[in-house]
């Protein structure tokens, strides 16, 4: 039988097929609706519904955890709530002008003045924060005075019973249980003051006790109680809606100036009398300034806390998604091709099926995260007793959500389709170039990966000598998984090539993972993310859990007293506090010590001298039996030998203290985060001390000659302290 030319029949000189025929070309459009039929008809697959449930609960943690976490930071107009009330603006705290127990003259004269002005609508708040109360221990608590009945601070304070307290002698109490009393009954405070408790009151900004006194309470009080009470003095704030601003700090100065004629030489005083208006407009605080000034969410003071999370977790479990459906999505698109299904349109259709579901399902985890984190702020809310910041720009996590799932399927999906014809391999008859051009591609794409990984390995190892920080040590717990990332073909290689075959079940399961080596690595890479997010928030928790052990450490030690600036134990103590523990007699002959930290210049951004790579601040004393004092510990004679040949003693608990016996080290001045120079290498040893609170923050102790002598900042002055104080000593001084 012979074939004629146009029949269906083959010549013994034609190859045979090898695969099927080619598909006709195929419109753009068509080509998208195809996909999209294969989608849909994927998508009905349970297997591929349930996988999704992965990106279900990272979605979910992803916006419970921002939900709570902007819980914690209250806007700008809470704050003006708080400190404003009902007001617009308020001016004189932190003037200098303090009122003594019944000293009523500058209030009348203040209030004489604001009417003068035409001011209305104004209160004078009076504040004084070391109000005594009658309790074993004795304890101190803030006093507020203000015209209560006329709810000054709507939002912040809300009646509990009782009444609002409107007569001097009066007081509502918040924290009634704290405070130990009830309506009706007598508080004592101040030895023998005798308070009528007329209401309770619930703070929603804090949970401390704080006295709200009726009007001229503080006028009424004996002045007798400044001798047992030296230190106890108001300070006021004119709160109002918020006009004539100009009108009411020249009210409020002309009122400090006629206080401070009579106030001697003290600095405050000088300060008013010689330019009380500059003193006073420093003051002026307005609603506008607190809207604008929120505070710092949790967000943005701890990024690798929330915001690399909110990334990583998403991609990974994406990630994992087309992981673990990679061999169905493959054979699929084999089974497509082979029917004559063009490989992008087959690739394609898996790929958006499985994209479809993610982002339902993270749609529908965004939903339930908002569930659960509002759960999770009402609970937090009410722990703290307090408000709960705003949740005004929800969208915004959830698209950013969205887009990471998208990006991520996007690019999830395209692998398969760039790499299927390299897989699979080309037909007998097909030209060999494309293939031959795809594996130097590879490898360069396999190089890549191993210059980026032994780049990556090498930074941790430098990063984790400098890390002193939480957020440093954050950072390092990222890099670390990237270089773990990168490395996790080669690690999967290695453990394949471990893995034994003695016995049927473990040759089967090496084969399996041999089999779909990209599902394996998937679900590695997933867990290492997994494994570093948890590391972190461990790392964040250990944090917080020194925060809190550093903040419960003692003031200071047995037997010692601190005389120190009211706003900070750094700052030297003021004249009228050495004056009044002078006058107490309680220090009498008892030795005192003056201890420098090594930093000057501006306060709020000083230059300060510390170890080289560490962020604590060191201290300064005159000689070794003064360091002593301080820390209540003796020098052994190597320690004492380090000071006098010019080093520096490191506490024993720091970060990275010296251990040996011939340990040098390096101190770093700095401004902020800029170094501005380097000493050369100094004697260190390490210096074993009890904590105590003034010194939280410091990392060691030297000679100030020394510290003069290297030209490094040192205060002019410091704190003083006083040791060998008795127990009952310390408290009367107190």
């Amino acid at each position: 039988m012979t074939h004629q030319p146009g029949t269906h029949g083959r010549t013994a000189g034609e190859p045979a097929p090898s695969g099927p025929a080619p598909a006709p070309s195929m419109t753009y459009g068509g080509r998208v609706r195809l996909t999209l039929r294969i989608a849909r008809r994927l998508a009905r697959s349970r297997a591929l519904a349930r996988s999704v449930g992965l990106v279900f609960v990272a979605a979910l943690l992803v916006m419970a955890m921002f939900v709570t976490l902007r819980t914690l930071s209250l806007s700008g107009e809470q704050v003006a709530d708080n400190e404003l009330g009902r007001f617009g603006a308020k001016v004189g705290y932190g003037s200098g002008v303090s009122l003594r127990p019944g000293e009523d003259t500058f209030v009348e004269d203040l209030r004489t003045r604001l009417r003068t002005a035409g001011v209305t609508d104004a209160d004078i708040v009076l504040s004084a924060t070391d109000v005594q109360l009658n309790t074993t221990p004795a304890r101190n608590v803030t006093a507020l005075e203000a015209g209560w009945s006329d709810r000054p601070y709507p939002e912040r304070y809300e009646l509990l019973s009782g009444r609002w307290p409107s007569r001097p002698g009066e007081v509502a109490v918040t924290e009634p249980r704290d405070v130990g009393t009830s309506v009706g009954k007598p508080l004592t405070v101040l030895g023998d003051v005798r308070l009528e408790v007329v209401g309770t009151v619930d703070d929603r900004s804090a949970d401390t006790a704080n006295l709200l006194l009726g009007p001229g309470t503080w006028a009424t009080l004996d002045p007798a109680l400044s001798e047992g009470f030296p230190v106890l003095a108001a300070q006021m704030d004119v709160v109002w809606p918020g006009e004539r601003q100009e009108a009411v700090v020249d009210a409020f100065a002309g009122a400090a100036r006629t206080w401070a004629e009579g106030r001697g030489d003290s600095e405050e005083a000088a300060a008013l009398r010689q330019d009380g208006r500059t003193v006073v407009a420093a003051t002026l605080v307005t609603r506008d300034q607190l809207s604008d000034r929120p505070q710092k969410t949790w967000i943005e003071k701890t990024p690798a806390g929330y915001t690399i999370p909110s990334l990583l977790v998403p991609t990974a479990a994406v990630a994992l998604v087309f992981g673990m459906n990679g061999r169905r999505f493959r054979r699929t698109t084999t089974s497509l091709v082979s029917v004559g299904v063009p490989r992008t349109t087959a690739a394609a259709g898996p790929a958006l099926a499985a994209l479809a579901w993610s982002l339902a399902a993270a749609t529908c985890g965004a939903v339930a995260g908002v569930a659960v984190g509002m759960g999770a702020r009402l609970l937090i809310s009410h722990l703290r007793e307090r408000p709960g910041g705003p949740l005004d720009d929800l969208a915004t996590p959830a698209l950013r959500l969205l887009a990471v799932v998208l990006v991520t399927g996007l690019i999830a999906g395209a692998v398969p389709a760039r790499t299927g014809d390299r897989e699979t391999g080309p037909s007998p008859g097909a030209d060999h170039s494309a293939a031959r051009a795809g594996r130097p591609s590879r490898r360069r794409t396999r190089d890549a990966r191993h210059l980026l990984a032994v780049a990556a390995w090498c930074a941790t190892v430098v990063y984790a000598t400098r890390v002193d920080s939480p957020a440093q040590a954050m950072v390092l717990t990222g890099i670390m998984i990237a270089a773990v990332l990168l490395t996790i073909p080669e690690v999967f290689a290695g453990l394949l090539r471990l893995m034994p075959e003695n016995g049927p079940r473990r040759r089967l399961v090496r084969r399996q993972l041999a089999a779909d080596r990209a599902r394996a690595c998937a679900a590695l890479a997933v867990l290492t993310v997994l494994l570093g997010a948890s590391l972190g928030y461990v790392t964040l928790l250990d944090t917080l859990i020194r925060t809190v052990e550093k903040q419960s450490y003692p003031a200071v030690l047995p037997g010692q007293v601190l005389l120190a600036d009211y706003g900070s134990d750094t700052h030297p103590p003021s004249k009228a506090l050495l004056r009044t523990a002078d006058a107490s007699g309680g220090i009498d002959g008892l030795p005192r010590t003056e201890v420098r930290f090594l930093m000057a210049g501006d306060q709020d951004n000083p230059l300060m001298a510390g170890r080289e790579g560490q962020s604590g601040s060191l201290l300064a004393a005159e000689t070794p039996r003064d360091v002593e004092r301080l820390t209540g510990r003796r020098l052994d004679p190597a320690q004492a030998s380090v000071l006098r040949d010019g080093g520096v003693l490191v506490w024993s608990h720091a970060a990275d203290a010296p251990t040996g016996t011939d340990t040098r080290l390096r101190l770093a001045v700095r401004k902020g985060d800029k170094v501005l120079g380097r000493t050369r290498a100094l004697p260190a040893a390490a210096y074993d001390v009890d904590p105590a609170e003034w010194r939280t923050g410091s990392d060691g102790i030297m000679l100030r000659a020394t510290a003069t002598a290297l030209d490094l900042p040192i205060q002019a002055h410091g704190p003083v302290m006083i040791t060998g104080v008795s127990t009952k000593g310390a408290h009367a001084l107190q």
